[in-house]
């Protein structure tokens, strides 16, 4: 995902500085005596020098989603990490270097949400925003200590801070049907009757994606009967226990019949 937090800043920085590629590079190398020694052009260099968990913005709330089948996806929401940049300009001439750092400053401080058109990778697909600031150079770390580590000469740096998603949990998916039941009956007694809430999803075999509304669904010899809505979507509440058969009269064809017990060892009933 590191990576495609790269190319996220590269395409932002070669947009919005902008920036032209035969002209200036964006590398994200250790900028060590040896690599600068190699420059034979204009370079903006984003070294990551720290990862770390954005705390505040913690939340182990799971989310839950239908998927094609309609069956319930809960997954905890994903890390949100921030990656923190040093960035400096690499030229021949002090006043070339200025003028970079200048035009890159700028344009972090309109990066304060990154535009989601730049996503790259896996981002693309991410729910979350992907946050940006700008922190003063030794917020996290002594400027003095990179240069010394990377033994290179001491290059003006601007700090920034990346925060962007980390899904690190697998999704757990549920059962089509789900059962609520409610039991009636005096404290400590048996209860002397159950009531059950059972619901379902329509959709042709073989194209999960394509739900079907205007099924009727029935349990037959009951009043018990619904339509599936604009999502294939249908519920019965307060059923009691028991045996039926379960109807299902699409809009065109014949109907389908299936003997059911509520509630049920298993809550996936195709017909």
């Amino acid at each position: 995902m590191f990576n495609d937090v790269d190319e996220t800043l590269r395409a932002v920085l070669q947009a919005d500085v902008p920036i032209n590629k035969a002209e200036i590079d964006i590398t994200f190398d250790r900028p060590t005596r040896e690599w600068s020694g190699r420059l034979t052009k204009p370079t903006i260099n984003l070294f990551l020098y720290d990862i770390r968990e954005r705390e505040e913005l913690k939340d182990d709330t799971p989310i839950i989603t239908r998927d094609a089948k309609g069956r319930a996806v809960k997954q905890a929401p994903a890390r949100r990490i921030d990656l923190a940049y040093f960035v400096t300009a690499w030229t021949k001439e002090a006043d070339d270097e200025h003028r970079v750092l200048g035009a890159v400053l700028a344009s972090l401080y309109r990066q304060a949400m990154i535009d989601p058109k730049y996503f790259q990778g896996a981002l693309q697909g991410t729910s979350y925003d992907v946050l940006s600031r700008v922190t003063p150079p030794n917020d996290l770390v002594n400027p003095h200590d990179i240069w010394g580590v990377m033994d290179n000469e001491h290059h003006a740096p601007l700090s920034w801070v990346i925060t962007a998603p980390l899904d690190v949990f697998k999704p757990t998916v549920g059962p089509l049907v789900r059962t609520k039941e409610i039991r009636v009956g005096g404290f400590a007694e048996a209860p002397r009757e159950g009531l059950l809430q059972i619901g379902g999803y329509a959709y042709r075999k073989g194209a999960p994606l394509s739900q079907v509304s205007g099924v009727k669904v029935s349990l037959a010899g009951t009043a018990f009967e619904a339509e599936t809505d604009a999502q294939g979507r249908f519920t019965f509440e307060n059923v009691p226990a028991g045996e039926y058969t379960w109807r299902i009269q699409p809009p065109t064809g014949k109907a389908r019949e299936q003997k059911i017990v509520v509630p049920a060892p298993s809550y996936d009933i195709e017909v």
